[in-house]
């Protein structure tokens, strides 16, 4: 462990180096007792070679006595119990450090849940609604601790008793934003707390944007709930999208400056939600002992009232990376009541509960024999796995290929038409249409 520690507090040494470091040396023992020739041969850069060089163990030995003392658990990428799903991302943490109950992630529908630390008391009604419906039907809701849609999401599934997630832009033992620490007490008693960041470290503006990789790693899917143009919760959509996963959008006024981002996520292809369950019916075939419906209409006590004071509160180190847009404007949008949600040209379109995705007859489908000359190796490998529909966790891992690698392949074949795409980020064989 003292070496993982090691490994990662180098200066200019991140996790995409950490991997090409450990594609050449077995352990980071052994990248330790390396000297300069032999970094030069791993083909490093002179500046990753300097920080390399510098072999003082005192950092990583205070880090480790100061995780002891304030109980927090570190999981390197070599250990079984590190989420194999964030595993699976291209650049993930070589080293997580948690506090609370980790569950067994890849077992169980993880949902994320974002938006805007500055959004509507209409969008932070919304948020902790979801979090709420979404854990009562078996999820795991995973957050950043920001104010606004964060912040409201976590509280509305932490009174379900079921695990909630947090993960933070700084060290375990900083409570950041101050005033969430009583969802900060909650997630270390009764769930968990996730940062690749060392105790200690400050929670800096350039820290969030990289956690977001973190949220949507863990994630089966993300539902964005308010996010303007440009905010903390696009750029975990975007992650999302790069990694496989499925994106939610709760709609928004047209016009409002919060609602911009995420409306734009509508336009662009993502799956609109109204409830909880609009998201978890896309999971039930995938986790069925795990997964129940849940009324949407259940609620709780105080479910669609949100503090108000959350608009006027600020991050301020996150605002220094996403500054809020036109605050003013934002705080004089009246609030939009769940019977004046905007109307979309897909609102009253309800998806069916019953889903025929299983194969009824295997002649139905493309002849794959009849088309491996005109695909890939790579894009064989997945044509001939795909005998019944696959996630795209099962099929890099049926192919023995990284997850960016299997997600490029099935793109072109969906461009060609010999695949097509199924909710819950599965894939079958197209029909065939002659």
């Amino acid at each position: 462990m003292l070496y993982w520690i090691w490994l990662t507090t180098r200066k200019g040494i991140g996790n995409r180096t950490i991997q090409k470091i450990l594609s050449c040396f077995e352990t980071p023992q052994d990248v330790y007792h390396a000297g300069e020739a032999e970094y030069r041969r791993a083909g490093l850069t002179p500046k990753e070679i300097e920080a390399l060089l510098d072999k003082s163990l005192e950092e990583p030995r205070q880090i480790l006595r100061s995780c002891a003392r304030k109980e927090i658990h570190i999981l390197t990428l070599q250990d079984v119990a590190y989420p194999q799903r964030l595993r699976n991302i291209e650049d993930p943490p070589a080293v997580l450090y948690y506090t609370g109950v980790l569950p067994a992630l890849d077992d169980e529908p993880v949902i994320a849940i974002v938006g805007s630390r500055h959004c509507s008391p209409y969008a932070m009604a919304c948020a902790k609604r979801l979090g709420y419906q979404i854990a009562m039907s078996g999820g795991i809701v995973v957050s950043g601790m920001a104010h606004g849609a964060d912040a409201m999401a976590m509280t509305g599934a932490i009174p379900t008793g079921r695990m909630v997630i947090g993960v933070l832009g700084c060290g375990l033992d900083i409570v950041y934003p101050a005033k969430n620490r009583q969802i900060y007490n909650d997630l270390r008693a009764h769930g968990c707390l996730i940062s690749e960041y060392p105790p200690g470290t400050p929670p800096r503006g350039s820290n969030f944007p990289v956690r977001n990789r973190i949220i949507s790693g863990l994630s089966c899917g993300v539902v964005i709930v308010e996010a303007p143009a440009k905010s903390g919760a696009l750029i975990t959509a975007q992650h999302a999208l790069d990694q496989g996963r499925d994106v939610f959008v709760v709609p928004g006024n047209a016009g409002v400056t919060t609602c911009a981002g995420s409306n734009r996520l509508l336009k662009e292809g993502a799956a609109l939600v109204e409830d909880g369950w609009d998201v978890m019916q896309e999971y039930e075939h995938l986790y069925p002992d795990r997964i129940r419906r849940y009324s949407a209409k259940s609620t709780f006590a105080g479910a669609k009232e949100a503090p108000r004071q959350y608009l006027r509160e600020e991050n301020e180190e996150e605002d220094a990376f996403f500054p809020p847009s036109e605050p003013e404007q934002i705080r004089q949008t009246p609030a939009v009541t769940e019977q004046q949600t905007v109307a979309s040209p897909t609102a009253g379109k309800r998806r069916s509960d019953k889903k025929s995705v299983d194969k009824e007859k295997s002649d139905g489908y493309i002849d794959v024999q009849a088309i491996l000359d005109r695909v890939t190796p790579d894009e064989k490998k997945i044509l001939l796995q795909l005998e019944r529909p696959l996630c795209l966790d099962e099929l890099a891992a049926a192919c023995g290929m990284d997850t960016s690698a299997v997600l490029a392949s099935l793109t072109m074949l969906e461009i060609k038409q010999y695949i097509r795409r199924l909710p819950g980020s599965r894939y079958e064989l197209a029909r065939d249409q002659s």
